[in-house]
């Protein structure tokens, strides 16, 4: 074995980089919540039997990115950038959303998610997604983006506390959707959840307001909201 080691490549030493300038700069604080995430899966196949012939196929990841849109459109104290003494308010809404390639995780940025419905959401992020693990992405895709989302769902992963990324306002994390126990008209049921974490920047968020945002998240992904339409 050798004692060198393995040296970081630039896409590993930039990451590592951002994450500790992250930890070490943002106060962190994180919300969570389990939500019924039966009305999200009818939502999606609803979505799918409604869907033009040359649409991609709706996944739940389309749903959440696309909930988490509508969201930072309705609250602009969310839709904004902040280097640690400047507030920039955000006219459309820029998303970043994780992404697994081979190379490690990266968050190319949604611009004008806002012009998207569901459909073009889909088509978008699955480009993104291509051209992420085809290493087709140029440095600009990955500035400019007010939050993250981060959906580990395929992976049997209940909840997590995630790091916010430099200038974002917050980074939602999605964990996988199965049956848990849940309370359904004072009954304990075998119920479809997931778990939602909202992590905040402390500095320019507080607790109500981050509550409040993700109560406003959760009514759109699970059709609550009447702003829901595609």
């Amino acid at each position: 074995m050798s004692d060198e080691g393995t040296r970081l490549t630039g896409i590993q030493r930039a990451m590592a980089g951002a994450m500790k300038r992250s930890w070490d700069e943002i106060p962190h604080f994180a919300e969570v919540t389990q939500i019924d995430a039966e009305p999200v899966l009818d939502r999606l196949d609803a979505c799918r039997k409604a869907a033009p012939v040359d649409a991609p196929r709706v996944t739940i990841n389309d749903l959440l990115v696309h909930a988490v849109t509508r969201a930072l459109s309705e609250d602009p104290r969310f839709n904004v950038l902040f280097d640690g003494k400047t507030i920039k308010q955000c006219d459309g809404v820029n998303l970043a959303v994780a992404i697994a390639t081979d190379n490690g995780l990266m968050t190319p940025v949604l611009r004008d998610a806002h012009t998207h419905d569901i459909y073009a959401m889909a088509a978008a992020l699955r480009e993104k997604a291509d051209r992420a693990r085809a290493w087709k992405l140029a440095p600009d895709e990955f500035d400019g983006a007010v939050m993250t989302v981060s959906n580990l769902g395929k992976f049997d992963v209940d909840s997590g506390f995630p790091v916010i990324n430099q200038r974002q306002t917050a980074l939602l994390f999605m964990g996988s959707i199965k049956k848990r126990p849940f309370v359904i008209n004072d009954a304990v049921v075998a119920r479809k959840t997931a778990y939602l974490t909202l992590a905040s920047d402390h500095r320019i968020i507080d607790g109500v307001t981050a509550a409040s945002f993700l109560e406003r998240i959760i009514g759109h992904f699970t059709g609550r909201s009447a702003a829901n339409d595609a």
